[in-house]
């Protein structure tokens, strides 16, 4: 009795794992997933951050990819190749923000989510202009 569970068990566990496997890498509607997803939000208010610029490096590669955050902040490079990568976030009015050391493992999809800020990204004080050096005087 006790063989006929186990039996039992693994004949129904079987088609689980099979469609697992076959789902390995694509969506719902069995479109491959991006190399890279991932929302960019505001820091302060969590909202999402519509036309940031994310731009995508790999270390000591050529290939570079510029993509756009849409309405909702997300953000898809639907292909990348693997290793180090190296991420910059821009948009007028906030912060660039950099992250280095990020791993893309072959054939895993990497979902990501960056939170950016306004606060002082309009401060100009490190901004050499010769004019300020004549309000000083």
């Amino acid at each position: 009795m006790r063989g006929k569970k186990k039996l039992l068990l693994l004949t129904a566990m079987l088609p689980l794992a099979l469609l697992t496997k076959a789902n390995n890498g694509h969506d719902d509607r069995g479109k491959p997933e991006p190399a890279i997803s991932g929302i960019v939000s505001e820091s302060g208010t969590k909202k999402p951050v519509q036309g940031v610029t994310v731009s995508i490096s790999g270390k000591g590669q050529d290939k570079k990819e510029f993509v756009t955050t849409d309405a909702s902040g997300n953000f898809k490079v639907p292909q990348m190749p693997a290793g180090e990568l190296i991420i910059i976030l821009e948009k007028k009015g906030y912060k660039t923000y950099r992250k280095e050391g990020v791993t893309l493992k072959e054939g895993v999809p990497l979902k990501l989510n960056f939170d950016i800020s306004n606060e002082g990204a309009d401060d100009e004080s490190d901004v050499f202009h010769p004019l300020r050096m004549m309000d000083s005087k």
